[in-house]
């Protein structure tokens, strides 16, 4: 007779035996060589970039014209060699029409594998694309799709998208990740990369907010993020310069270093520089009847970075300290001050006062919430800034 133990052993054996059937794979499964990863896309008009287009980019429909071209970076697998004259890790493939997805499907006609979307980097769209047919319009696929993660980059740039996809980086690597990963320094001022990705840009879209995203330019064989692009709600704007983004960031608080620079006040060719590396940020709005302001304070923390005239000065000296520290916190209030009476000629509220007094003044928020774009340009906003050197660095 079979001991009860012995039953239980082969019947935990049978159990195990009959489970690796339905645990051999998946069933959808493709090599890594039979896909062709896509890791940036390009959005333009149709009639952007024609000395690149071919008779091949487009397709038969029953009526109506193509007004949009999409471009595909994609990640050649094929052997490569690094250098300068090597062949590019990526080739691109266009296609012109008026629905997102039927280009993406049609975009296979010119393609030996199928394309895969998972390992998207950067979305780059033209301005001229932007001001015709509006942010919603033109990302609503990316955001449905969910093969398409929600980290991808997405850049304007003033010229044609196209060329960005042909773009070879010195560094070695694919132009798509290259182009993702310059917007993601956390130590450049100038540089819009913070929440401007693919889903924060669709949840500032889903709450009718207003969208900010980098742009991007090329020159000869250089790619730089040099300003930002301004959406009222998903219709372009304008561009905001460099010192504009600086002082936004500072508005916002979210810079974990940044560096700020004045003229030494005893040598005004010469440059002193403080090197941030912690700030404390409080907003806090007041309410006197219907009038409303807010009241900002901004602490800093860091370090003398540089003195070009350190010949003439020891950085030790209190007093000098004292005045660099002044000099420092006058020059983050003039940027914020400037930014502010950018983002209020604006009407677009950046830097989420508007959520600020919804979190502390609930009942005057739901006042004015309906109109909060032409309420917002008119509030009064008092700045105070406070810099703390903490070190002068290893030489005085």
């Amino acid at each position: 007779m079979v001991s009860s133990t012995k039953r239980l052993f082969i019947s935990y054996t049978l159990l195990c035996l009959i489970s690796t059937v339905f645990l051999t794979g998946c069933w959808d499964r493709h090599e890594i060589q039979d896909r062709s990863f896509v890791l940036a896309v390009a959005i333009d008009l149709a009639d952007e970039g024609l000395e690149n287009s071919t008779p091949l980019e487009t397709f038969t429909e029953g009526s109506g014209r193509k007004p949009l071209r999409l471009s595909l970076q994609v990640l050649s697998l094929s052997p490569q060699k690094r250098g300068e004259n090597s062949p590019s890790k990526t080739y691109v493939i266009s296609n012109t029409g008026r629905s997102m997805h039927e280009m993406l499907r049609d975009a296979n006609g010119q393609n030996s594998k199928p394309l895969w979307f998972e390992h998207i980097q950067s979305i780059i769209i033209s301005e001229a694309a932007a001001r015709k047919f509006g942010l919603t319009t033109l990302i609503d696929l990316f955001r449905r799709d969910a093969e398409i993660r929600w980290r991808t980059k997405v850049y304007i740039t003033p010229q044609d998208a196209r060329p960005f996809l042909d773009f070879v980086p010195q560094t070695g690597e694919a132009g798509g990740i290259f182009i993702a990963n310059i917007s993601r320094s956390i130590k450049n001022l100038h540089v819009a990369g913070s929440n401007t990705d693919l889903g924060a840009t669709s949840v500032r879209l889903d709450n009718k907010v207003d969208v900010v995203l980098p742009a991007i330019e090329m020159s000869g064989k250089q790619v730089k993020v040099r300003s930002m692009a301004v959406f009222k709600k998903d219709k372009f704007f304008e561009y905001w310069d460099e010192y504009t983004v600086k002082g936004a960031k500072f508005l916002l608080g979210i810079e974990k270093a940044a560096l700020i620079a004045f003229s030494c006040p005893f040598h005004p060719d010469e440059t002193v520089v403080f090197e941030m590396f912690q700030q404390e940020t409080t907003v806090t709005p007041q309410i006197d009847g219907d009038q409303i302001s807010f009241k900002m304070n901004i602490t800093m923390r860091g370090n003398i970075g540089e003195i070009s005239c350190s010949g003439d000065h020891d950085a030790t000296d209190r007093a000098f300290m004292d005045k660099a520290e002044m000099m420092f916190a006058q020059e983050v209030q003039h940027n914020i001050e400037h930014a502010l009476q950018v983002m209020q000629k604006a009407g677009i509220d950046d830097a989420g006062f508007g959520q600020k007094l919804k979190a502390y003044e609930p009942k005057t928020w739901e006042k004015v919430k309906d109109r909060w774009d032409e309420v917002f340009p008119t509030i009064p906003v008092e700045t105070s800034v406070k810099i703390s050197i903490q070190n002068s660095g290893e030489h005085k």
